[in-house]
């Protein structure tokens, strides 16, 4: 919802034709990354298989499935593709932050976290309040966004903030500051249809001056949020939350002829995971248990919409299918990002994965899911079958004895890939940081040998002022 106090300019409504779109200007429409997180203390403790592996440089996944004499191995390449090795600033940089001048320019971006529960959507999108180092694609967006209102050509900025909770396809706002909206029909949250799109009606919006005032903003809002334990997650997510900044100024014209002014949005949203009622931990008799079915019900009938929005907005894209109904209005989660789902402003998706063989169905159908919104034209997937028939010494395909059998040997030839794609992944992040290194030490180096120069010139200038005193006392 826009501040009371300011209107969009004319020329920047998205309504608008002649507004270009992000894609026109070289961005994809939509931009898919993956990231894939570590085993996690509880997998290590059990043994448990991996059977995601991922490359950053090859920008591929690729996946492991079955035992036996058939196994399928799958791979797939997306736009963009992170490890255990990528750190938090790496992620942001190569995902966002080319984003951020998009908005600064008065368009609308959207960044999507979506995955199972437990694959690390949250840790992505929020990340560590308390340490710089681990913060998320929030924190490290607002600072982005104030370091470019530093410059001198912005002027007259205006930047607020909201944070809209769905749980159970109901309306929260976590910025609220405890007035009673709940039992007040004008205070009611809404979903309308406004002249610039669709906005939430009586959701709080805070103005604030630096990127320290959206982390208190973060903090007190994380106090809010509903979140539950399940078998896959301690603090799993149960809802869907959508964080926005909104940024509101005007830009001196180079030539000093006048003031474009802008209004941009970034939503920056960390979707609930999804989950199956058996990996979610919903047993019989439990006290909670007929609360978490509920929210494993909602949460996947939204994604489900999510998902049906993309493919539509993706075929129509490629001309196909052109008379088909978007079913934005089928969940609230789609329905307010109506205008962030419409190909006008930049968006993507970050799918996170597991790599434990216990959550291989879920990471199968998070990445057809990333593959669909990301186009398989662009993007193929290659299959190949590996086989173990009989052997020369006559061995059939029927278990042999513990410890010589084939699917032992395929377990530990899977632990030996994953552990191969980890020295490779380890190799590559050792090799950006020595380049790193290379180019800080290079700068060192220079400015040393800038000192030693400047060091050289003030004694020679000193002497030449001594010689030239010198000479002045003999006359």
């Amino acid at each position: 919802m826009a501040p009371p106090t300011l209107s969009r300019p004319k020329a920047m409504a998205p309504s608008t034709p002649s507004r270009p779109s992000p894609s026109s200007s070289g961005g994809s429409a939509i931009q898919v990354v993956v990231r894939l997180r570590p085993m996690n203390e509880s997998e290590k403790k059990h043994g448990t298989l991996p059977v995601v592996t991922a490359k950053t440089q090859e920008k591929s996944v690729t996946v492991i499935k079955g035992k036996g004499p058939r196994q399928i191995k799958s791979s797939f390449t997306f736009d963009n593709v992170f490890t255990a090795f990528s750190t938090q600033e790496e992620v942001f940089e190569a995902t966002v932050k080319p984003m951020i001048s998009d908005v600064m320019r008065g368009f609308e971006s959207t960044v999507f976290a979506y995955g199972q529960t437990g694959t690390g959507k949250t840790h992505t999108m929020e990340g560590s309040l308390s340490s710089p180092e681990l913060y998320g694609v929030i924190p490290r967006s607002a600072q982005a966004i104030f370091e470019h209102l530093k410059q001198p050509q912005y002027k007259d900025q205006v930047v607020t903030c909201s944070y809209l909770e769905i749980y159970n396809e109901e309306l929260r706002d976590l910025l609220d500051d405890g007035t009673a909206k709940m039992n007040d029909k004008q205070g009611k949250l809404e979903i309308m249809e406004g002249k610039n799109g669709t906005f939430c009606r009586n959701l709080t919006e805070r103005e604030v001056k630096s990127a320290e005032d959206v982390l208190n903003l973060m903090q007190k809002a994380q106090q809010q949020r509903i979140v539950g334990e399940t078998k896959m997650n301690k603090s799993s997510s149960r809802s869907h939350c959508l964080f926005t900044i909104q940024v509101h100024g005007k830009i001196t014209l180079l030539n000093g002829d006048g003031d474009m002014e802008f209004f941009g949005k970034l939503h920056m949203v960390d979707l609930a995971g999804s989950e199956c009622a058996k990996s979610a931990g919903n047993e019989k008799g439990a006290p909670n248990e007929v609360a978490r079915e509920r929210e494993r019900m909602n949460i996947n009938r939204s994604l489900l919409t999510l998902g049906r929005v993309i493919s539509i907005l993706k075929e129509r894209s490629e001309n196909k299918n052109t008379n088909a109904r978007i079913p934005y209005r089928d969940s609230k989660l789609t329905r307010i990002l109506q205008e962030s789902l419409g190909g006008r402003c930049k968006t993507v998706i970050v799918a996170t994965l597991s790599p434990s063989i216990t959550a291989i169905e879920e990471s199968i159908s998070t990445l057809n899911y990333a593959q669909s919104a990301n186009g398989i034209m662009n993007k193929p997937v290659s299959s190949s079958l590996i086989s173990f028939g009989v052997g020369e010494n006559g061995f059939s395909n029927e278990r042999p004895k513990e410890g010589s059998s084939v699917e032992s040997w395929q377990e530990m030839e899977m632990r030996l890939q994953y552990m191969q794609a980890q020295v490779e992944e380890a190799q590559a992040a050792l090799a950006r940081k020595h380049l790193q290194q290379q180019e800080l030490q290079e700068r060192a180096d220079k400015s040393e040998a800038d000192l030693l120069e400047s060091q050289q010139k003030l004694f020679n200038a000193n002497l030449e002022i001594n010689s030239l005193r010198d000479a002045v006392a003999e006359e």
